[in-house]
């Protein structure tokens, strides 16, 4: 949240308040759904490989990705995968 508000040029708290009031959820996990969505996306292509996708996502590493998608969608992204 605060990384998208400094490239709004709003405070943190601002924009959590807009986009609550706009689309009732919050920032947070307003990212949240744009970051699966992308990552998804990017899991289409099976020439990416896992590692490659998180490095996309600019993801410290395969690991933490690996854990956040499965946190967000109930599946690890090989577990994604083998469903396409």
């Amino acid at each position: 949240v605060i990384f998208y508000a400094e490239q709004l040029h709003v405070t943190p708290r601002y924009l959590s308040q807009t986009v609550k009031e706009v689309t009732g959820k919050s920032a947070g996990d307003l990212i949240d759904e744009m970051v699966i969505m992308e990552a998804k996306a990017l899991m289409n292509d099976v020439s990416l490989s896992i590692a490659q996708v998180a490095e996309n996502l600019y993801f410290s590493d395969q690991f933490f990705f690996s854990k956040y998608f499965k946190r967000l969608t109930a599946l690890s992204p090989s577990e994604y995968r083998k469903l396409l």
